[in-house]
């Protein structure tokens, strides 16, 4: 599977998005005159489209883990059950994208049952939301029959990510669409910040390149915003990440050390706990 996964919460639910674990890194593209009439600006689009690129894949994140002996760990993400407790629409689109992240994580290690409780508490947000067409109850169906085949699930997520995508752009919920790819963007980061606890050898190596691009991406979701910090959401968003973005963009890719990893997970954490 591609990339999708982790960033279909984001994008099904979101205007752009995507758990990056069934689509490619580019994203099914939009003609650009749908996009601008009426949607995201160009700018974003070119940024979140950058993002998702940048983020790493939850199924190579998966793998790098498993170098570690490191197992799934259900216990850090955002329980499903709490899904009907978020109200409005800041709540709900940050949520949509970080159990979006949580469905790309579980899935990545085949965890099946938790992947589907979790795209159904996104189906439910999504329909908060206002976007109904990408969950409608035919393809809902076609998610549960497709449990046990990672490959129909990536055509059903994928179907999902397309429908929402077309939905976001095309009824100016451009800010929305951010929200979204911020929630999944957090949860990414604070998945992989908490599944490392060693200093950086040959054996993890890897995984510390993915939690540098992870970061590195900072700048592209720090401009998505900054185009609409005039929407209260987004400038909400924008002033509770900017911990996150100045710790980011203090550090390098050769100079990433445990230490720094624990920095970012502490201040991840205390963000999301404000979320979820």
């Amino acid at each position: 599977m591609k990339k999708n996964l982790l960033f279909f919460g984001i994008l099904t639910a979101t205007a752009i998005t995507g758990l990056t674990a069934c689509k490619s890194n580019t994203g099914p593209a939009l003609p650009a005159e749908e996009v601008i009439k009426d949607s995201a600006k160009t700018g974003t689009v070119t940024n979140l489209n950058l993002l998702m690129t940048n983020i790493p894949a939850p199924t190579d994140i998966a793998k790098e883990l498993a170098k570690e002996g490191i197992q799934y760990n259900k216990g850090i993400l955002n329980s499903p059950d709490k899904g009907s407790s978020y109200s409005g629409t800041y709540q709900q689109a940050v949520n949509m994208g970080i159990f979006g992240a949580d469905m790309g994580y579980a899935a990545s290690y085949n965890q099946m049952q938790d992947a589907t409780a979790y795209i159904v508490q996104v189906a439910k947000l999504a329909s908060a939301l206002g976007i109904t067409s990408a969950y409608d109850q035919k393809l809902m169906d076609q998610f549960k029959t497709a449990v046990s085949n990672k490959d129909s699930i990536g055509v059903v997520i994928q179907t999902a990510f397309d429908r929402a995508q077309k939905e976001l752009y095309s009824n100016k919920r451009a800010a929305t669409s951010t929200i979204i790819f911020s929630g999944g963007w957090i949860e990414g980061l604070y998945i992989a910040t908490n599944l490392i606890k060693d200093e950086k050898n040959d054996k993890n190596s890897g995984m510390y390149e993915k939690i540098w691009s992870h970061v590195y991406a900072f700048s592209y979701l720090q401009k998505a915003l900054t185009d609409y910090q005039s929407n209260p959401d987004c400038a909400n968003m924008l002033k509770a990440l900017q911990p996150l973005f100045d710790a980011a963009s203090k550090l390098s890719d050769a100079g990433l050390s445990l230490k720094d990893v624990q920095a970012l997970q502490q201040t991840v954490t205390e963000i999301r706990s404000k979320l979820i």
